[in-house]
């Protein structure tokens, strides 16, 4: 048995479960003669003990992702839309201090 078998094995149970979308397989780990299989959904990870000798899946956990910062969570679009709205209201007070004589 090798990673990629162990791989698949380990997502075909994902989807079997429910988890159909978004299954990123990240690492495989031998330890103690169980295979572990770390996967990456989401929002949520996985986390699969697939025993060496049986092929038979011990155990499984899914747990939420852990929340990163607030600065990571800047997508660009609010940054162009940000953009956007400043450099209107630039132009408009620009414009209307113009018209005053300001």
């Amino acid at each position: 048995m090798n990673a990629e078998t162990v791989t698949t094995i380990a997502t075909s149970f994902l989807k079997r479960i429910g988890h159909k979308s978004g299954v990123k397989p990240k690492r495989v780990t031998l330890e103690e003669g169980a295979y572990i299989v770390e996967i990456d959904m989401k929002k949520i990870m996985a986390i699969v003990r697939v025993d060496a000798v049986t092929h038979e899946i011990k155990e499984y956990e899914i747990q939420p992702k852990g929340e990163e910062t607030s600065f990571v969570s800047i997508s660009p679009k609010i940054i162009a839309v940000t953009f956007g709205i400043s450099a209107v209201v630039y132009v408009a007070l620009n414009f209307a201090f113009q018209m005053l004589g300001i």
